[in-house]
């Protein structure tokens, strides 16, 4: 790992804000790129701490891995009170830290579907975003495992087997963790008419797919783990306030950043901000590019109008729902003394997400209202939702539900939503968080893609012949009517009361409105901004393997010399 202390260095030839994964695997990558030199050409600056240093290994473990949300390497954002989920104002966490939110997050391994980044490609005006384009540096990052005599065999048209992440399978490294359920539930989907999927990251996921995660031995893999930053310079504990331009040519030049203590460091070639889809607006408009009107309010000197900084946050709205199992005494789910196998606990207690379009696409037409939208939504294999059984009582946002073995929990999340958020400033110093307004469901679009999820869980669950036979009842919470009852307004009233973020925020730095095709900041250079927070859609997935691709991507790009 690259040096953590401070250095009497002041100058590099790239500085990378944030030390996530997307700027601690471009960092790497860059640095195997470049011509070699007797000093550190590379420098990361990351606001948080090392949890390899700082923090025991709890927050590391699968089987802790809740903990890692509340602790000091996470953010607690809060969110704005949104008027369309009953004015709540909520807490969420985003990674402060070496590694980012790879030290906090979920794990889940997923790609997306092929026409997400065919789409992408077509609205930047760039194939080098297309599915077929991206995949090479998709596979690059993993190291796919298999196990043949689980069905999980090798195809290298479509993975990696030698990259630094071990992806895997949920049925390929553990032999004895085989939920009690997961037959049952593969057979539940595949009765209401979805294909299983051995493999749902080549491109075509929409089915019930395997689970791929990044836990392994019921550990994190943390970025700075295991990439190769041997030639880079990392110092952590270091905010950067603003990036500083030399303002003598035609285009404001990036010459570097400003650190929340007043330390300058210079950067001869470029400034590489991966502070992810909160923060890097943030960044942004603090180093004077946004609107100039926020900026005036908060005395900060523009230089250069970009008022779509910080505009089209986008992110992914679930409902949980709770089931009561008929036979909870068999040691069917989390919290019976009967499901014991340790593995069981390796990672997320579920085998499959199953991915989706919705099946009456024509009765979302008549809410859909530009052509940008209809081009979105109505795709060839759009995934427009996910859900996901728990073999544990886990939707706390929908009912109250004893962990004795007794119940299971449904995810059903939107994927494609419509609706855009944003990003403003609260103060004029980095230490004030952003303002963050998601503004989920502003769209009905977005509302009835959620109902349609909600009610096809219940239909599958509830109104499969599988489904019936361990699936004694839904538990709603206190005071809402079930689903299988319930009305569009019911269920509106639900989403409003009990909807909460997949934290898959993206979008906020928006490629072909902030940034070009290469994540060059427009009007600007030696800038740019590299993490979610450029995609132009909603990717429907969670979103950590691409951007993994799209950091090596970008560093293929630099460090071929483009300017």
């Amino acid at each position: 790992m690259g040096d953590s202390t401070a250095s009497t260095n002041d100058t590099y030839d790239y500085i990378i804000v944030g030390g996530g994964v997307s700027g601690l695997v471009l960092a790497s990558r860059l640095s195997r790129l470049i011509p070699s030199s007797d000093r550190k050409q590379i420098l990361v600056l990351e606001a948080g701490g090392d949890p390899l240093v700082t923090e025991s290994e709890h927050i590391l473990s699968s089987q802790t891995a809740h903990l890692a949300r509340d602790s000091p390497h996470s953010y607690q954002l809060t969110i704005a009170p949104n008027k369309n989920l009953g004015g709540r104002s909520v807490v969420v966490p985003v990674g402060k830290a070496l590694g980012g939110s790879a030290v906090i997050n979920g794990g889940a391994w997923t790609r997306g579907s092929k026409s997400d980044y065919d789409l992408w490609s077509r609205i930047v005006k760039d194939d080098d975003w297309s599915y077929e384009k991206l995949l090479p540096y998709m596979k690059r990052v993993e190291s796919m495992a298999v196990r043949e005599e689980n069905g999980v065999v090798k195809d290298e048209s479509q993975h990696g087997y030698d990259g630094p992440v071990k992806a895997v399978p949920v049925r390929t490294l553990w032999p004895n963790r085989k939920y009690p359920l997961r037959d049952t539930v593969q057979m539940m989907w595949e009765e209401a008419g979805d294909k299983y999927l051995v493999d749902g990251n080549n491109g075509d996921q929409n089915g019930l797919t395997e689970l791929v995660e990044v836990w392994v031995d019921g550990m994190r893999q943390l970025p700075h783990k295991v990439f190769d930053l041997s030639k880079i310079e990392i110092r952590t504990g270091s905010a950067v306030q603003r990036v500083t331009f030399d303002e003598s040519g035609a285009e404001p030049a990036a010459n570097g950043v400003d650190l929340s203590t007043g330390e300058h460091l210079i950067a001869l070639k470029e400034v590489i901000v991966a502070a992810g889809a909160y923060h890097s607006p943030q960044i942004l408009k603090l180093s004077g590019i946004g609107d100039p009107q926020e900026l005036q309010k908060h005395g900060i000197k523009t230089i250069l109008k970009i008022s779509e900084v910080g505009k089209n946050l986008m992110d992914h709205l679930a409902v949980g729902i709770v089931w009561k199992l008929k036979h909870g005494e068999r040691g069917l789910a989390i919290g019976s003394p009967l499901f014991n196998e340790p593995t069981y606990f390796s990672g997320w207690p579920l085998d499959f997400i199953r991915f989706g379009p919705l099946d009456n696409l024509e009765k979302l037409e008549p809410f859909i209202k530009s052509q940008e939208d209809r081009d979105f939504l109505l795709r060839s294999d759009a995934s427009h939702v996910e859900i996901v059984t728990l073999y544990a009582p886990m939707a706390k946002y929908a009912a109250k539900a004893p962990l004795d073995g007794n119940y299971i929990s449904t995810m059903a999340g939107c994927l494609t939503p419509t609706s855009r958020g944003s990003i403003t400033l609260q103060s004029a110093r980095v230490g004030d968080p952003p303002v963050i307004d998601v503004n989920f469901v502003d769209t009905e679009v977005d509302k009835f893609i959620l109902r349609e999820a909600i009610r096809k869980a219940a239909a599958v669950h509830l109104g499969t012949e599988v489904g019936k036979s361990f699936i004694s009842h839904e538990l709603p919470p206190e005071g809402y009517v079930a689903i299988a009852d319930a009305t569009d307004e019911e269920l509106n009233k639900r989403i409003a009361d009990l909807g909460y973020s997949f934290d898959h925020p993206m979008g906020s730095c928006s490629m072909g409105k902030v940034v070009d095709s290469h994540c060059r900041v427009f009007g600007v250079k030696g800038l740019r901004v590299v993490d979610a927070s450029v995609f132009p859609i909603p990717i429907s997935c969670h979103p950590q393997a691409a951007v993994y691709a799209t950091a090596e991507r970008v560093a293929e790009w630099i460090g071929r010399g483009e300017q």
